[in-house]
């Protein structure tokens, strides 16, 4: 049945949010100590187990270019991963998550209109909406600098996030997890190379090793739970997995006590309805 279906796609996108949030409930910990290459290495490198166990679960088919696809992508999703604690570590998740979600958003849309896609309307009205949205969380308060920092970041963050995801595209239907593999496998290269080149220790402190191990299980699982769902369902799976800006604010705000105004609030619900209506078009 559809419905049953959709109801089915709909709890994968929300655990898929619900694991991106738990992700930088642990994963901030980790930033917060020891920087967000540290962070980094240790989620992409506990996300390769994840990424492997995933080929039992989704139907793969091993190719080179399927895992040269992936790789291509891991440095973009890298860089993203980078830029997104890079962010969180020195400004509010109400300003760097919803600059996140937009941008990585739009990219692969615009890569598909490049490639020869026709723009549907909707998701023009869309992208439109997310940019206001934006804009409200960028007059919502807090100081400039700390606002500047943030829209950095996450625009640094929402571009390798959206390069990754788009050169997923060229990937086959048949390929399955296999591009998931490479990702993480150059993501976490990536992240080894840049501790290396700031010769910083890229294993977490002694106290935190088990936070990060945390941090990079559930961000394995949200990769797990996405890729269930679109199995399953893509559009109800797609789009309840892009309330995760939602999860990271309110994980921010509880826990890491962000700067929320309420103005950031209404502009992180209007970013949200933009890029919604992203992912159904």
């Amino acid at each position: 049945m559809p419905g049953t279906m959709t109801c089915v796609g709909i709890v994968y996108g929300l655990l898929t949010s619900l694991s991106i949030g738990a992700a930088d409930f642990f994963g901030r910990r980790v930033a917060n100590a020891r920087g967000p290459v540290v962070t980094g290495v240790s989620m992409q490198f506990v996300a390769i187990f994840a990424s492997i166990v995933s080929l039992a679960i989704v139907p793969s088919s091993f190719s080179v270019g399927a895992l040269a696809i992936g790789a291509v992508s891991g440095f973009g999703l890298g860089v993203g991963l980078w830029g997104y604690f890079g962010g969180l570590q020195r400004s509010s998740s109400a300003v760097v998550a919803p600059l996140v979600a937009t941008v990585s958003a739009v990219v692969p849309y615009l890569y598909a209109i490049v490639r020869g896609s026709t723009p549907a309307p909707l998701a023009v009205g869309g992208a439109a909406v997310a940019i206001v949205g934006l804009v409200l969380i960028t007059l919502g308060g807090g100081r400039v600098a700390h606002l500047r920092s943030g829209l950095l970041w996450g625009l640094v963050s929402g571009l390798g996030y959206g390069i990754g995801l788009s050169v997923v595209i060229e990937a086959s239907d048949a390929s399955g997890s296999w591009p998931a593999v490479g990702q993480r496998l150059a993501a976490c290269s990536l992240m080894l190379a840049a501790a290396a080149r700031l010769r910083v220790d890229p294993r977490p402190p002694a106290g935190l090793r088990l936070v990060a191990l945390a941090a990079g299980s559930v961000a394995g699982l949200s990769t797990i739970f996405y890729l269930l769902g679109v199995e399953v369902d893509a559009t109800s799976t797609v789009v309840t997995a892009s309330l995760f800006p939602a999860v990271s604010v309110i994980v921010g705000r509880v826990v890491y006590a962000d700067d929320v105004g309420r103005r950031q609030v209404v502009g992180l619900i209007v970013v949200l309805a933009g890029v919604i209506l992203l992912a159904v078009s």
